[in-house]
């Protein structure tokens, strides 16, 4: 060990040595400057906003900003250590916090007592999920490491949510122990404020001086630089990337448990998660610190905390603060865009552990066994589908409609995820704007709603174009965190009646009537209207996927550059996929909207795109039908079980399916479908190469058979000729007379066991 920490600190005094000699002055330098640039900053600010920015607002926002500095250092830790950013950081400690949370309020114990138990459970969690989860992707491309992180912080938001209700609190408050009261104009702190102002810096300065002095945080900062070095070094890069997660953990807690107090303990919901408005603070905060830099990252977080106190304390409407961050978060983007892209390009923006669907062979699609099978489970499928209001009840119509409807915007995430490979965690922002527009020109305007459907799926087009322009610059997880920031904004501000009351109609719609003739006003109407929507967009997505259209975004997504080589044009091809993408989301809006009777703001959370995205990945990020089995499978979850363990469902969903079965459900179906045309090819005496390429093993010195009732061929260790085959390319018969080609394919490579 003491060999590993002497080459670890070489390395990492070699680095820090030639960027000392390129810039020797530049710290200092830049520092001073930014401290300048601050306080001339304040003076302008404070003499321009109508009310100014008294001190009492810088401190209170310096407070809330150390706390997700707190998160945003964990985050930049991991992504340091892993690669990959981890939208699991604001919900890794809540689970630990709640727990002390119910230490101490319910059970008694002392402040002193439970926080430290707390902080310790963190810890190990945040361990536990690097050893049982993250390490079984160590080797999978980091975009799909940050899927599941995403489903991590379902499981760990739900588990915090359903402890309490296991566990039922008695209702007392939660605060630190000690008594404090003082006021700085125009704010008056306490005892909790004191905490944070002491505790924050605190572990700041003790996880500087770990990663500064001590043994273990010298490799890590190794590793850090140069995780393959540092791996050829001997550095234990596992082991450490344990001890980063679990720091993570803990920088989680002690936020969520500091914050707590704060903002007044109502209810463990405000715990448990702390929702995706913390999430994006803390991402805007690592990201314009480039996901590296720890100083920098602290600084904006503190920035953050003073701006959304600041915008507060000078305007009412405090949801433009969502806005305003993702301005913020996209100006970030670009200005480091040569950084983002090169973190991309070393694979964390492939999917290339997406399988692609195989049709029926031509050789088996025209028997009859198989013609007539998948022509009864589809006869039998639209069957169900077709009588099942007529026997079920409304609760179960309205569900299942709900499901279609679902299934749409699954088809359009599945285009934008799996033939373009950008994640996007706002999809049902685009939904909403659909929805939006739709009722708006319906309801206020008097349209014809059909055209107002079509209006909807042209804006929603537009605006997913919008949202497409930073693809063109950052790409993978970093895109991910404007979508989400999107998705944030939407439900707060531009889906907001009383922000943009020309635009969301907050008021009920009637039943429309479809060209005067089809009325929409029973529950078993609006089904079949939501089930032929449906129905259009499958069969038009299967045919854009056959066309050319399909082909080159499946060739973009696997190999960008070796599709720039061929002269496509990726950057329209990215934009065409965000454009179709959002015009199917807004289609899906105008029927949303028909079917709640109006825009309901509440429904456009940005926790319903997170589910939307996790229903691609159980579906399958390569299966049209998929997307389906994953939409009924996330919003049967949510009918059946309480919205808990509907969350908790869906995270499990998304690691189960991503560590045993990555091509999702639609995988799945199509694996059994394949065993079945197996069977058919077996009995018939048929050679499928398709179905054989993923079946054929071939054991090292042992006889090597093919069974001959698939190929009429039969090799074994004894013979130096396949039996039955002729010489020099000469033709084999099957079983059942017909020839074979000639000795064309990887037979003509069998000759003894254990030899090619």
């Amino acid at each position: 060990m003491t060999a590993i920490l002497e080459r670890a600190r070489a390395a990492v005094g070699e680095a820090t040595s030639k960027a000392s000699s390129a810039a020797p002055n530049a710290p200092w330098a830049r520092w001073g400057a930014t401290a300048a640039a601050v306080a001339v900053g304040y003076v302008v600010v404070n003499a321009v906003l109508p009310r100014g920015l008294p001190p009492g607002i810088v401190l209170g926002g310096a407070v809330f900003g150390s706390l997700y500095a707190l998160t945003a250092i964990g985050l930049v830790l991991i992504y340091r250590a892993n690669r990959v950013v981890n939208f699991a950081q604001a919900d890794i400690g809540a689970v630990a916090a709640v727990l002390a949370i119910q230490f101490r309020v319910n059970l008694g114990w002392s402040y002193f007592l439970a926080i430290p138990t707390g902080i310790v459970i963190a810890g190990l969690i945040g361990a536990l999920v690097n050893a049982a989860i993250i390490r079984r992707f160590r080797n999978a491309p980091r975009l799909i490491v940050a899927v599941a992180t995403i489903g991590v912080a379902q499981i760990l938001s739900a588990v915090a949510l359903i402890l309490p209700l296991v566990w039922k609190s008695n209702g007392a408050r939660f605060n630190t122990p000690f008594e404090a009261r003082f006021r700085v104009y125009p704010a008056v702190f306490n005892g909790n404020h004191l905490v944070a102002m002491v505790v924050v810096p605190s572990i700041m300065a003790g996880v500087i001086a770990f990663l500064r002095y001590t043994d273990y945080g010298v490799v890590i900062r190794a590793s850090a630089e140069n995780g393959d070095r540092a791996s050829l070094l001997g550095v234990p890069v596992p082991r450490l990337s344990t001890i980063v997660w679990a720091i993570a953990g803990v920088l989680s807690a002690v936020a969520v448990l500091l914050r707590v107090p704060l903002l007044g303990f109502t209810s463990f919901v405000s715990v448990s998660g702390a929702g995706n408005a913390l999430l994006l603070r803390t991402l805007a905060a690592a990201v314009i610190g480039r996901m590296e830099s720890l100083p920098r990252t602290v600084v904006a977080a503190i920035a953050i905390g003073i701006f959304e106190e600041g915008a507060e304390w000078n305007i009412p409407r405090t949801t433009v603060v969502d806005a305003l961050l993702v301005v913020i978060i996209l100006v970030a983007l670009f200005a480091q865009r040569g950084f983002f892209s090169r973190a991309a390009e070393t694979g964390i923006s492939t999917w290339k552990a997406i399988k692609e669907v195989r049709p029926i062979p031509n050789e088996l699609k025209h028997l009859p066994e198989v013609r007539w099978t998948f022509l009864g489970l589809k006869v039998a499928l639209m069957l169900f589908v077709l009588t099942y209001p007529l026997w079920a009840r409304p609760s179960q119509i309205g569900a299942m409609t709900l499901i279609f409807i679902y299934s749409i915007v699954a088809v359009s995430l599945l285009i934008l995820t799996g033939w373009a490979g950008h994640i996007s965690l706002g999809q049902f922002a685009l939904v909403g704007f659909g929805a939006a527009t739709t009722s708006v020109l319906y309801g206020r305007h008097g349209w014809d709603v059909t055209l107002a459907i079509a209006a909807g799926v042209v804006v929603t087009a537009l605006v997913a174009l919008v949202i497409g322009l930073p693809a063109l610059r950052v790409k993978g997880p970093f895109l991910a965190v404007t979508t989400l920031a999107f998705a944030v904004t939407s439900s707060t501000f531009f889906l907001e009646s009383r922000y943009l009351p020309w635009f969301v109609l907050d008021e009920a719609l009637p039943r429309p009537v479809l060209w005067n003739r089809l009325p929409l006003t029973e529950d078993w109407q609006i089904y079949l209207f939501a089930l032929a929507g449906l129905l259009f967009v499958i069969f038009a997505t299967r045919n854009m996927r056959k066309s050319h259209t399909g082909r080159v975004l499946i060739a973009v997504r696997d190999n960008e550059s070796q599709a720039e080589s061929d002269s496509m044009n990726t950057t329209r091809l990215k934009l065409q996929a965000f454009v179709i993408s959002g015009a199917i989301a807004g289609f899906a809006g105008g029927i949303y909207v028909i079917h709640q009777n109006g825009l309901n703001t509440d429904s456009y959370d940005p926790a319903i795109s997170i589910k939307l995205f996790s229903m691609v990945v159980i579906g399958g990020l390569g299966s049209l039908p998929g997307a389906v089995l994953g939409a009924v499978y996330v919003r049967g979850a949510e009918f059946f079980l309480p919205p808990a363990y509907s969350l908790l469902a869906s995270g499990i969903g998304i690691l189960f399916l991503l560590i045993f079965l990555p091509e999702g459900l639609g995988g799945l179906v199509y694996s059994l479908r394949d065993t079945f045309l197996r069977r058919i090819a077996r009995r018939r005496g048929i050679v499928v190469p398709s179905l054989l390429a993923d079946k054929r093993q071939l054991v090292e010195d042992a006889p090597i058979v093919i069974d001959t009732a698939l190929t009429g061929l039969s090799v074994n260790a004894s013979s130096d000729a396949p039996t039955g085959a002729g010489t020099n390319g000469t033709s084999k018969t099957q079983p059942n007379g017909r020839a074979l080609p000639a000795r064309t394919d990887d037979t003509d490579n069998l000759t003894t066991a254990g030899r090619p």
